[in-house]
């Protein structure tokens, strides 16, 4: 019982840092995303995407409700994918 009375006040706080961690998570993979999807991007996809996964974890592991998970897990798919498409188009060739 104290474990949920504990997890109710922690859902009622705001928590600014984890939130904007997550969006910059999400919006970091949504540009490694497109960029892997265009051809002549492929170095930004990957340099931007290997970091966005990386943050995202981070951003995971200190998130605080469950809607910031969320946004913190599509984002780090985004990224993934991204790095994906961006290797396939070439990966760190100039």
């Amino acid at each position: 019982m104290p474990q949920i009375l504990s997890r109710a006040r922690t859902e009622r706080r705001a928590h600014p840092r984890e939130a904007s961690f997550a969006v910059i998570t999400l919006i970091t993979g949504v540009i490694a995303f497109f960029a892997g999807a265009v051809h002549d991007s492929h170095l930004v996809a990957v340099c931007v995407g290997v970091g966005a996964f990386l943050f995202g974890l981070y951003s995971q592991l200190v998130s605080a409700t469950t809607g910031e998970r969320w946004v913190n897990v599509i984002g780090i798919g985004l990224a993934f994918v991204g790095v994906g498409l961006g290797l396939s188009h070439g990966g760190f060739k100039l």
